[in-house]
């Protein structure tokens, strides 16, 4: 067992737990960082995978700045492409590590407990550490959504999007694709293009792209936060929590429901040209 009682623990080394390593260091707390760097990116999304947001809203958040995409670029001497290709956003997110959290422990938290000073923290090796805060970053794997219509299938003839980090395995096979949003037509798209058979179903009458608008330039900057979360307009609302704690209970969510619309990204509708889509339908 670790004596030494930490700051802060942060579980999870994505680009959430990088940042909040990078603005608890800066501030001069003693914190340790936990699991392995860019893990939920590398094992559970798709090679060939594009970021949809644009590139301004993808860095990942340093109190300086100092560590942005185009100081990134700036260091590899190269342009990346738009929009950013999987890898490359992987790579970026090793650099960021190695600047700001060199020595993160790649070991797993198994159990986090309450303590009179703060947090008993348990690692899945045995070994434990004492902290007074802790911060979760720990990713989104553990809510994928699995429709209860498919709880009876194995997994090799129902899985999710997250499961695969190759979707190459289904060259040659019919498969259909449940959801319109951007996980679902970006996989339809690579799997077509792996040589995969496939249809999306989808619930919505119609697909909705986005991207339409324009967010670049002044009237870009006046209609979408950089954060480039939610619809015009209501994307400056997302980008201010304090300010959407004071509006009305309904007006908040009204605006989650309208940030949060299954969508996909414009980029991808070439992509989709020869992958049939059928709408309105529901998997009974």
């Amino acid at each position: 067992m670790n004596t030494r009682k930490l700051d802060a623990i942060v579980i999870g080394a994505g680009p959430y737990g990088l940042a909040a390593a990078a603005h608890l260091r800066e501030a001069g707390a003693d914190v340790r960082v936990f699991g392995p760097p860019m893990s939920f990116w590398r094992e559970h999304m798709p090679k060939g995978m594009r970021i949809r947001s644009r590139w301004n809203a993808s860095h990942i958040a340093h109190p300086r700045n100092e560590l942005s995409l185009d100081a990134y670029e700036a260091a590899l001497g190269r342009r990346f492409e738009r929009p950013m290709p999987l890898a490359d956003f992987i790579a970026y997110g090793g650099w960021f590590q190695q600047h700001v959290v060199p020595d993160v422990d790649t070991r797993e938290v198994s159990r986090v407990e309450g303590s009179p000073a703060g947090f008993h923290v348990a690692l899945a090796d045995g070994d434990s550490v004492e902290s007074r805060r802790v911060v979760v970053a720990a990713g989104i794997s553990a809510f994928a959504w699995r429709p209860a219509e498919f709880a009876g299938l194995p997994p090799d003839l129902a899985s999710h999007s997250s499961d695969h980090a190759d979707l190459g395995v289904f060259a040659g096979r019919r498969v259909v694709v449940i959801g319109g949003g951007q996980s679902g037509i970006e996989s339809a798209a690579l799997l077509h293009e792996a040589g995969a058979g496939v249809e999306v179903i989808m619930r919505r009458p119609v697909l909705r792209w986005v991207g339409r608008a324009p967010r670049e330039g002044l009237l870009g900057r006046l209609f979408f936060h950089r954060t480039d979360v939610g619809p015009a307009g209501v994307s400056h609302v997302v980008a201010r929590p304090r300010l959407l704690r004071l509006l009305p209970e309904r007006t908040q969510r009204e605006v989650s429901r309208r940030s949060l619309i299954p969508g996909a990204s414009l980029w991808l509708r070439e992509r989709m040209s020869d992958v049939p889509v059928t709408t309105g339908r529901s998997v009974a």
